[in-house]
């Protein structure tokens, strides 16, 4: 009888509060990024071409990593997918 209770209690929180959190507004106003149309230096494209080297070698040795290992794999190849789609894919 407890157990039904307890589960009953949480399914109905759960419920009041997925409406609540799906209407939830960003404290601080969101903007649009600004484009440039600065042509980038050389070091920009070498930058890019680096990240994207490191990006097909974390996923060479993401296929072949212990279990133990894929999560901190996954972690860089992920921050390193970020830093590429935020500094090198600019505009599209």
């Amino acid at each position: 009888m407890l157990k039904s209770a307890v589960f009953a209690s949480l399914l109905v929180a759960s419920l009041i509060a997925i409406p609540v959190a799906s209407e939830a507004r960003p404290v601080a106003p969101e903007s649009v990024p600004a484009i440039s149309n600065i042509l980038p230096v050389q070091g920009h494209w070498q930058r890019c071409n680096w990240l994207r080297e490191r990006i097909r070698e974390a996923e060479g040795r993401l296929y072949y990593a212990p279990p133990w290992e894929r999560p901190r794999i996954e972690r860089r190849l992920w921050e390193t997918r970020e830093e590429f789609r935020n500094s090198c894919r600019r505009g599209y």
